[in-house]
């Protein structure tokens, strides 16, 4: 039998706990411990991480049956190149599950090294919930534990300023800091907490709005074995992830030297204001994404992969991106080209197979938030109508009216959006653009762009006379 990673046949320095994180998915240990560990391999940090299972059926007590070890490998493109890396994380120092052990969380809030709190308790896990907080009792919600916690750090430390904490959240949603900063500080005035309490949270706590990235497959099922045989142990919890990386950090920089994660690398930034890094990414990656969609798939294609390698689409989306994106974006035209040359070297990552159906659901939503603030720019600078944009809304619109065998739409969309094509007709088209453009999502952008129905109408034609390409390629050539 295998042997199991362990801290005898690993053995590593003990460090003092100084981040309390909230998950132990894949994402938490292939991207944040990642860091923590590279803090301790190239800076003075020496610190480790106690983990908190955020949910009452996690996988804390498995984890730490190999003493919180695990194998991470990043696969990926880099400089053109495809690109393996593989280490032993080694950073997790404790794992508590709260709804068995209550005290033991309080006990680590009670740490005064103990000084970060990251959490990724999924989108949902940031939510007000009607429950009374208590030090008694293991609050179900994870903002109820972060109130918990600092709670019992307010009264063991007598509410002094320095032993405040840092409060990083990686969870999927915007202005994640701010939004779990509001609900605690609701939760703990319905509550009825002291005033200095309240004063204590606002004044001596921080908050941060961050902005990850990085695919993280998870445990890579078919090449495990091999890689067992490879180490000679047995990585009940190996993770995958891809070589990519970015992580935005907004707020106040005394973060810095807590926690000092931008001396890694510049991928990790700190900044006032992160809005223009969410705006680049989703400009540019998921824009990119909802761009290519319809012409992979009508032009005969499965996969992310398949598609930017193509050439003639290829071509097609660097076209789009630099011609009719760059502009809308507050960086520099060399920040922009690098994001861009970072984000097809992560479509081309021949270890992600990215389907493009897996994409497409609810495409008219992702091109409304992700391509038509461009398109608009476009046409608000030029006065006139974004090629390509254009072109790759009407090859939605074809994709849209296709059906399955069993009639269904081959792409799920919302009833509301699918109501437009209730009379397709691909050579009579204008019903349905008409009923498109009248959405509410829209909130009026696409319908004020004058000759938009014309248009759609020509190219959708075009799509249906000629083909995806021969009517891709007549649009290169106009």
């Amino acid at each position: 039998m295998m042997e199991s990673l362990n801290r005898q046949n690993h053995p590593r320095p003990q460090r003092p706990v100084r981040i309390l994180q909230f998950g132990e998915g894949n994402f938490l240990r292939a991207f944040v411990d990642d860091f923590i560990s590279q803090l301790n391999e190239k800076t003075d940090f020496n610190g480790s991480v106690c983990v908190v299972q955020p949910r009452p059926h996690g996988r804390v007590k498995n984890l730490m049956e190999q003493d919180g070890l695990y194998t991470l490998l990043l696969e990926g493109k880099k400089e053109g190149r495809a690109t393996r890396e593989m280490r032993i994380i080694d950073v997790i120092e404790q794992g508590i599950d709260p709804y068995t052990d209550y005290p033991a969380l309080l006990q680590r809030a009670a740490d005064p090294q103990c000084r970060v709190i990251i959490s990724n308790t999924t989108e949902a896990g940031i939510a007000y919930t009607d429950e009374l907080v208590t030090l008694d009792v293991c609050p179900q919600s994870f903002p109820g534990k972060v109130l918990a916690v600092l709670k019992h750090r307010f009264q063991t430390f007598n509410g002094t300023l320095e032993s405040g904490m840092d409060l990083v959240c990686c969870e999927l949603i915007e202005r994640n800091g701010d939004t779990l900063k509001q609900i605690i500080c609701r939760k703990a005035r319905e509550q009825g907490e002291p005033q200095a309490f309240l004063d204590w949270i606002e004044n001596a706590n921080r908050f941060y709005n961050t902005l990850v990235d990085r695919i993280v497959p998870g445990y890579p099922k078919a090449q495990a074995a091999a890689l067992e045989d490879q180490l000679g142990y047995h990585y009940a919890y190996l993770v995958k992830g891809e070589i990519y990386h970015s992580w935005v950090i907004q707020g106040d920089p005394a973060l810095h030297s807590v926690l000092p994660l931008d001396q890694l690398n510049q991928n990790i930034i700190f900044t006032d204001d992160l809005t223009p890094y969410r705006d680049r990414k989703v400009a540019i990656l998921n824009g990119a994404h909802t761009a290519m969609v319809p012409l992979g798939l009508l032009g005969g294609l499965e996969t992310v992969k398949e598609t930017v390698e193509d050439p003639q689409i290829r071509r097609f989306l660097e076209a789009f991106l630099k011609e009719e994106v760059w502009s809308s974006l507050n960086f520099s035209e060399s920040e922009l080209r690098t994001f861009t040359h970072d984000v097809f070297e992560r479509f081309e990552n021949p270890d992600i197979r990215h389907e493009l159906m897996s994409i497409s659901l609810n495409s008219i939503a992702k091109f409304n938030t992700r391509d038509l603030p461009a398109m608009r720019h476009y046409y608000d600078t030029h006065k006139t109508l974004a090629p390509r944009a254009c072109f790759s809304l009407a090859a939605l619109i074809v994709l849209l009216g296709q059906r399955k065998s069993d009639g269904t739409p081959l792409i799920s969309e919302s009833p509301e959006v699918l109501a437009c094509w209730q009379d397709w007709d691909e050579n009579q088209p204008q019903a349905t653009i008409d009923a498109l453009i009248q959405l509410p999502l829209w909130e009026g952008q696409l319908a004020s762009m004058d000759n938009i129905a014309e248009r759609l109408t020509e190219i959708i034609r075009s799509i249906a006379t000629l083909g995806l390409r021969d009517a891709l390629k007549k649009e290169e050539n106009a």
